[in-house]
């Protein structure tokens, strides 16, 4: 397997690359604003009603060309990543929302790949149920600054991961696996 996808250099998007892919986004958020309301995440049946209508696949389309035109900006997929974790969308949210790190990190963007982001990223991979997923997101968010203020909220989240594997340590299953891996 390549790692080439990890090396490129993001790419250089003219204003009006730019520009659409920001009016496709905008419509994107009048979609969605019928359903989400700022810091409120919606009910069951709204979901549900929502999901139905065929909405989603026009949100999905229409943050999907956003990001073919501007595929260099993480703040894309971090938005639609954070849309499908509120929707209950774990397992696509967390794809999303990796991209959007993996974005930020070959731009040196700590805005959306720094401690914060990787904590969000590990409370979305839990609730995915993506456990391994989340502690790699945490090993990274405490390699990121091991002396921040963070360290109870990674705590926190490692003990949530133990607590829905019902493993004592996580993290020592998941390195002991790597450990087993041929040199």
């Amino acid at each position: 397997m390549s790692n080439e996808g990890n090396t490129r250099e993001p790419e250089v998007v003219g204003p009006e690359a730019a520009a659409r892919a920001e009016q496709l986004v905008g419509d994107a958020d009048e979609l969605l604003a019928a359903v989400l309301q700022a810091g409120e995440w919606p009910d069951e049946r709204t979901v549900v009603e929502f999901l139905g209508e065929g909405t989603l696949d026009r949100v999905l389309a229409l943050y999907g060309q956003a990001m073919r035109l501007d595929p260099s900006e993480p703040a894309y997929p971090w938005n639609l990543g954070s849309v499908l974790n509120r929707l209950g969308i774990n397992d696509l949210a967390l794809g999303f929302m990796g991209r959007a790190i993996n974005l930020a990190v070959m731009k040196g963007d700590e805005e959306w790949s720094g401690i914060d982001a990787q904590l969000a990223l590990a409370e979305v991979a839990i609730d995915a149920g993506e456990f391994d997923f989340a502690l790699t997101a945490l090993a990274h968010a405490q390699a990121a600054d091991p002396g921040s203020d963070s360290g109870a909220h990674i705590h926190e989240l490692l003990a949530a991961v133990r607590d829905k594997q019902n493993d004592p340590q996580p993290q020592a299953s998941l390195a002991s696996l790597l450990e087993r891996l041929p040199a």
